[in-house]
């Protein structure tokens, strides 16, 4: 067992493990460059991973390069993928007497940043982290989507809004952690669902109102088979969804819920898995909202990894042969953020189709790159082995990127939404803390009443700034937006996309696994639902015979 040397957690390291390390070390001019074990624990290498990634904070500013007005840093999309600027301008010798970070932070400083992370998006220009998207707007963590607003972390959706981690969902609303679903709303861990609200931990199910937990079934209403004429009956008595109705349902699921047996992951199609949210996946541990992977350990929000460690957030190519990276695909990529389709690639930040990099930002389509200075093959084989031998001397060597290399504050970062702390809390530890924008925001007008119904909602209701039932902060209705309540008959929300973005994640289990005992048969189990909490878990084989 180790110990974490931020928390002070033990954490286990496997023979498996090391095996890894030494699988993934780099071959550098003929020797390999041993990777060492990890010094903290699981949770806190998210954690820090998680400080590099701003995903909902953007703020309007004008381009360093050309004035231009944008979002975000430094140069506007098209301008970072053009040609009017020089990558290697800023390019400098690797400096022995000094520390990797220190040097790396001030390459930093001085060289171009993109203002958004999307690539091959259309009429997409206000989301981040997306891959060949159109039509979408605050999406956040997208690929392949289509008519998508106000979401995070969708893969293949169309037309859908307030939704988090699904895949291959079309026309649905306030959905989580769920797939090929089709025009449901307010549901969660569903898989083939249609056509039905407020549903949870239901498979192959549709024409269902407040169910749970329900394997290939229809016409049902709160877990009980009515049968088409009185489902049809019961739909007309509830008529056009308001927030008061909506609330009720909600109600009746809860109370339904929680003496029903709960299944204790929710891995499918998968074989020696564990973890949560995990589809089509063989030989993967302790991983989450993973798809199509195979042989890795320590995933967060991956499709298609393969034989790696440590990686979240990676795009829907996803990581082969990688260990410590966030926001990246490609192979053999050590200790990286958002590098796109890299090959051997160490210690290295926003750089994109390059291969054998080391401690670069910014660069596009190089090779043989040592702190943004180009080398011949022979030289870079020379020199990275000498700059690793030196970061093992100051403790860098193995370890994803410090925090204070980080350009944003924990506020603004993904790690405040798993690893919440307080501003005296983050300071302490040395790390950057910024007051984000919204906060300043208030909207000091008089409130625009927001109706019960889409019906009462007047034409005009995109002109007006409505207020935040929670926060109090202003925000508007966009036309897409509007039309697809209309289409779906569905109220506006009187929440904020930001709460609302809140209050899916807090409908969560948390990212962990636990030791606990199945409260069927008392078989040990690994699951998101702690031993404190007060709903009847099952193992998988108990979960399937009682509901089946």
């Amino acid at each position: 067992m180790a110990t974490c040397k931020q928390c002070s957690a033990a954490f286990e390291i496997t023979p498996e493990d090391l095996k890894f390390y030494d699988d993934v070390s780099p071959v550098i001019g003929g020797v390999k460059q041993a990777v060492p074990p990890p010094t903290l624990c699981p949770d806190c290498r998210f954690q820090r991973r998680q400080l590099f990634r701003n995903e909902r904070f953007l703020y309007h500013r004008k381009s360093d390069l050309t004035g231009k007005q944008m979002v975000s840093i430094v140069y506007d999309q098209d301008e970072f993928w053009g040609d009017q600027w020089d990558e290697l301008a800023h390019g400098r010798d690797f400096d022995f007497s000094r520390t990797f970070t220190e040097q790396f932070q001030e390459l930093g400083l001085v060289q171009p940043h993109v203002s958004l992370f999307t690539t091959n998006v259309e009429n997409s220009y206000y989301t981040n982290h997306t891959l060949n998207c159109r039509n979408s707007y605050l999406l956040f963590g997208g690929g392949n989507d289509e008519d998508c607003m106000f979401s995070r972390f969708l893969s293949g959706c169309k037309d859908t809004l307030d939704a988090l981690s699904l895949y291959a969902c079309q026309w649905c609303y306030e959905g989580i952690a769920s797939q090929d679903c089709y025009r449901c709303f307010f549901f969660q861990n569903c898989r083939n669902c249609s056509d039905s609200i407020m549903v949870e931990d239901c498979i192959g199910c549709k024409n269902c109102l407040c169910c749970f937990g329900l394997q290939n079934k229809e016409y049902c209403v709160l877990n009980a088979f009515v049968g088409k004429e009185m489902y049809e009956q019961r739909m007309k008595e509830l008529g056009m969804l308001s927030h008061a109705k909506i609330a009720a349902l909600r109600s009746q699921m809860e109370k339904m819920k929680i003496a029903l047996p709960h299944r204790s992951s929710h891995i499918f199609g998968s074989e020696d898995c564990t973890g949560d949210m995990i589809f089509n996946t063989k030989n993967c541990e302790y991983c989450f909202d993973v798809i199509d992977c195979e042989s890795c350990k320590y995933l967060w929000y991956t499709p298609k990894g393969q034989n790696s460690y440590d990686c979240s957030y990676t795009a829907p190519a996803g990581p082969q042969w990688c260990y410590e990276v966030g926001s990246t695909m490609g192979s053999n990529i050590l200790f990286g953020y958002l590098c796109w389709g890299g090959d051997n690639v160490l210690c290295s930040r926003e750089c994109h189709s390059c291969s054998n990099v080391f401690g670069c930002i910014s660069l596009k389509r190089k090779k043989y790159c040592i702190f943004n200075t180009q080398y011949t093959q022979s030289e870079y084989e020379v020199l990275v082995p000498k700059i690793i031998a030196h970061m093992r001397k100051t403790g860098e060597w193995g370890e994803y990127f410090n925090p204070s290399l980080s350009y944003m504050g924990y506020s603004e970062t993904v790690a405040e939404e798993t690893a919440p702390l307080s501003k005296e809390e983050v300071l302490k530890r040395g790390w950057q803390w910024y007051e984000t924008q919204e906060k300043k925001d208030v909207y000091m007008r008089p409130a625009v009443p927001i109706p019960e119904t889409i019906v009462e909602v007047p034409e005009d209701i995109c002109e007006q700034i409505l207020t935040c039932s929670v926060t109090g902060h202003p925000f508007k209705i966009i036309p897409q937006e509007l039309k697809f309540y209309r289409t779906m008959g569905l109220p506006l929300p009187k929440k904020c996309p930001d709460q609302r973005h809140k209050d899916r994640m807090a409908l969560r289990n948390p990212r962990k696994l636990w030791s606990r005992k199945c409260a069927k048969c008392g078989k040990g189990i690994e699951t998101t639902y702690s031993a404190e909490r007060p709903e009847v878990v099952y193992c998988e084989e108990c979960y399937l015979k009682a509901v089946y």
